[in-house]
């Protein structure tokens, strides 16, 4: 399985540590295409690549990907323009959110139908539930 995981990078990078756990978990049931998401040097590290370069490979990773996971606690452009994308490829989406962080997401994505959206208080109780979600 290809997984395309998605999660703030320009809107905010709190929450970090829980993409790296993410990543690292995600990886015990496919090959995770976004792994740079939880290196906590990518905005350093994206100022040397163009801006169409990382939109261009970030589209043909979407193709390549049987499943976006997308960790959407903090708001973001990049992310729900993904989605978004990731939607009209006809591709599985899974969302989750921190409830604790945030009480509610955007209704643009709680009110999509084709999205599977989450509510977690902690990243490990995601973690326990990746087989079960991945396998929906």
């Amino acid at each position: 399985m290809k997984i395309y995981f998605s999660a703030s990078i320009y809107g905010g990078r709190e929450l970090i540590n829980d993409y790296q756990k993410l990543i690292l978990a995600l990886k015990n049931y496919g090959e995770v295409l976004t792994e740079e998401i939880g290196d906590p040097h990518l905005i350093e590290n994206e100022r040397e690549i163009s801006d169409e370069k990382i939109y261009t490979n970030d589209i043909n990773k979407i193709k390549q990907a049987d499943v976006i996971f997308a960790e959407l606690t903090n708001p973001s452009l990049g992310v729900g323009y993904e989605l978004g994308y990731a939607e009209a490829q006809n591709k599985k989406i899974i969302g989750i959110y921190n409830q604790t962080i945030k009480e509610k997401i955007t209704p643009m994505i709680m009110g999509n139908k084709k999205i599977n959206i989450v509510a977690y208080q902690d990243i490990e109780e995601i973690i326990k539930k990746l087989k079960s979600l991945l396998d929906d």
